[in-house]
């Protein structure tokens, strides 16, 4: 698979998933449940609000990986004193019994199947395709899946091999109005995140 670099966005941070990064990520997540609590707090109330933090912090996590995600980023910092209720995730998947088609014949026939609205685009010279939709709430789901949500979804065909794929998976809930201009702006701070990437091609 090819590495690449993206452009960091601004109050956001990126979390490896790996297995191997986990002592990292534990560490990670305790430091941010602390930090969601000024100092001056009391610490009778500070602890269970701390506490709650890294509970849904670990949850985000956790679905992140059944999902077979080996990236998590999401924002760390508030704006205008609210949490941005907005985070993505990257997945790479090598097609195990790939057929001999092009990667863009293959987007073009996912494109076809998909309900989202879809569009082929270039990310860094590589046929890319992008889908986004509004998912209606599901009651019986997770606790972000109660609400509905905008997704974006960027299946980038890898460079130096035409069977690998990295996928980025962004999803907002907006201020609760998946259409409205609070989710639209951080679609398109999503999109604008995408044209930072670039291919770095292992030898």
């Amino acid at each position: 698979m090819s590495a690449y670099s993206i452009v960091q966005i601004p109050g956001w941070e990126t979390l490896s998933l790996h297995p191997r990064d986990h002592g990292t990520l534990e560490q990670r997540l305790n430091e941010l449940a602390h930090g969601s609590v000024p100092a001056q707090v009391p610490r009778d109330t500070a602890t269970p609000f701390r506490r709650e933090v890294r509970k849904e912090l670990v949850r985000v996590v956790e679905q992140a990986q059944a999902a077979g995600a080996g990236l998590l980023a999401l924002p760390v910092d508030k704006v205008d004193g609210a949490a941005v209720p907005a985070s993505y995730t990257v997945s790479e998947w090598r097609d195990p019994d790939p057929d001999d088609v092009a990667p863009l014949d293959l987007l073009n026939a996912i494109a076809a199947a998909s309900a989202a609205r879809t569009e082929i685009v270039d990310v860094d010279g590589q046929p890319a395709l992008r889908e986004e939709t509004v998912e209606a709430a599901d009651p019986a789901a997770d606790p972000l899946a109660t609400h509905p949500g905008r997704r974006v979804t960027y299946t980038v065909s890898a460079p130096g091999s035409r069977h690998s794929w990295v996928i980025f998976t962004f999803i907002t809930l907006g201020d609760g109005n998946p259409d409205g201009p609070l989710a639209r702006m951080l679609v398109e701070l999503f999109d604008a995140h995408l044209t930072t990437l670039r291919w770095k091609v292992r030898g």
